[in-house]
């Protein structure tokens, strides 16, 4: 006979959340009725918010609430316009509403997801009966594959329901870091750092809360409260997401080093015919909310001829041109690793700034702001004085990404990182699957063949090495 024990725990679980409750389920019910409606309107307030256009957002997601008061997620997007205008105290009530009644909107998911439950219950229930009473060897060996296969689908509704609580986790983590946010713009400080402490332990790798934090801390003059925080951010391995600029006020405040934070010198010394200088560049994107992301901008210079390539100038910083005006560079050209502006907002300005040319590869070409002045290919050599650049092309983080060779360094941009590989996009996550497969075969075959000792010069994050990656990178040691 077909094993109860799933049977038995699934009505468990049921119990043990209330839902088989008979006031708790009428309301889940009746709210449940009121949902379709509902999120007819939060959709739309959802395509009008991401267009820009508040007030029609706003209206959609008031004609939400009214259909269901307790849509948190309708709260929150309210509460969004009103930070966006503004108008604090209004996104703070928004945020509390949100935040209120976000346990509801779980249960109104769980209440969903129980329903599939008592349906497959009934199913096991009749296939129990029917395997009890048939004599037929064959019709009892099909009844045991339909009865495996409701149990799979059974273990599936579990393992999508513990995906969405920690999905839903995250969510509520964020919830508590943008309160934060709204604290911190009411000069709320204290309550402030609550929210940000609350959204971390929920969420521990939830970059901007530990960033956020240590800026409050740093404001009030506690230096070594901020660099824990920091510190904190990076045991979770989220070093590379840190605002840097904080990072060096606090290591400047406490005495500490700084060197390579900012900018760092990749040969010090003048060792060998180049050198290389990394700058962790502050792009500020389009949304105002979210804090600068830093990229690696590269100037790469031969040291007999002084002939220099910018790479990816993801931010139009002064310390560019400082840099080249006091080492005497002559600066030929502005190579980009892909089109992504993070890496290319300040292709322009250093272009006419230097008299150089953007080169770019032709399927990254129509992302940029402007036309590129050139186009790059797989296998091609351009040479700078002394200095040979090598183009490698690398897609699948975007399509005409690549990686420049240059003597015993690599400048991967957004294709290898450090213990970590580039986001692919793909439609669903199977295709996404595939793609990331591809670009880990891409990386092994054109990139990991080169020397152990070549010097990884990623477009975030620190620099590693090829040796490194070959032997601690987990999406290359599979």
């Amino acid at each position: 006979m077909t094993d109860r024990k799933p049977i038995l725990l699934i009505a468990a679980l049921l119990v043990a959340a209330g839902l088989l409750a008979g006031e708790d389920a009428k309301a889940l019910e009746k709210a449940w009725e009121k949902l379709p409606s509902a999120e007819r309107h939060f959709a739309q307030g959802l395509k009008d918010f991401q267009a820009g256009r508040y007030d029609k957002a706003s209206a959609a997601f008031r004609q939400c609430v009214q259909e269901l008061p307790r849509h948190a997620y309708a709260h929150y997007y309210l509460a969004n316009i009103s930070y966006i205008l503004k108008d604090h105290a209004g996104a703070l009530a928004g945020m509390e509403e949100a935040l209120k009644h976000f346990p509801f909107m779980q249960e109104i998911n769980d209440f969903a997801v129980s329903m599939k439950r008592r349906e497959l219950d009934s199913y096991n229930q009749m296939l129990e009966a029917e395997w009890e009473n048939t004599t037929s060897c064959r019709t009892s060996r099909e009844i045991e594959e339909l009865a495996g296969d409701v149990s799979d689908t059974q273990n599936k509704l579990e393992l999508e329901a513990a995906g969405r609580r920690a999905a839903q986790a995250v969510q509520k983590a964020h919830y508590l870091y943008f309160m934060g946010n709204i604290y911190f713009q009411l000069q709320r400080y204290v309550e402030a750092e609550k929210k940000y402490e609350e959204s971390i332990a929920l969420n521990p790798r939830h970059a901007s809360a530990y960033n956020n934090a240590a800026a409050i801390f740093y404001m009030a003059g506690d230096h070594r409260a901020a660099l824990a925080f920091l510190e904190r951010a990076e045991k979770n391995g989220l070093e590379d997401n840190l605002n840097l600029k904080l990072k060096h006020l606090v290591h400047e405040a406490l005495g500490l080093p700084t060197e390579g934070i900012l900018q760092e010198d990749l040969t010090p010394g003048g060792e060998g015919g180049l050198g290389v200088m990394r700058f962790a560049l502050a792009f500020k994107g389009k949304d105002s909310l979210l804090p600068p992301l830093y990229s690696n901008g590269y100037v790469v210079f031969d040291r007999v001829s002084r002939q220099a390539v910018v790479i990816d100038p993801g931010a139009d910083d002064p310390r560019i041109s400082e840099y080249v005006e006091r080492e005497k560079l002559e600066v030929k050209a502005i190579l980009d690793t892909h089109g992504h502006e993070d890496h290319t907002a300040a292709n322009s300005r250093f272009a006419k700034l230097f008299g150089a040319r953007v080169l770019v590869h032709g399927q990254d070409a129509k992302t940029l702001a402007a036309p590129p002045d050139g186009l790059l290919e797989d296998g091609q050599k351009l040479a700078f004085g002394g200095m040979t650049v090598g183009v490698i092309h690398t897609p699948g983080h975007t399509p005409g990404g690549v990686s420049f060779s240059i003597g015993d360094f690599l400048f991967s941009g957004d294709t290898l990182f450090r213990s970590d590989i580039g986001r692919v996009v793909a439609k669903d996550p199977r295709q996404g699957r595939a793609a990331r497969a591809k670009l880990v075969q891409t990386i092994k075959d054109k990139l990991l063949t080169l020397p152990d000792g070549t010097r990884v010069c990623p477009g975030h994050g620190r620099t590693t090495t090829v040796a490194a990656e070959k032997a601690e990178n987990p999406f290359l040691t599979k």
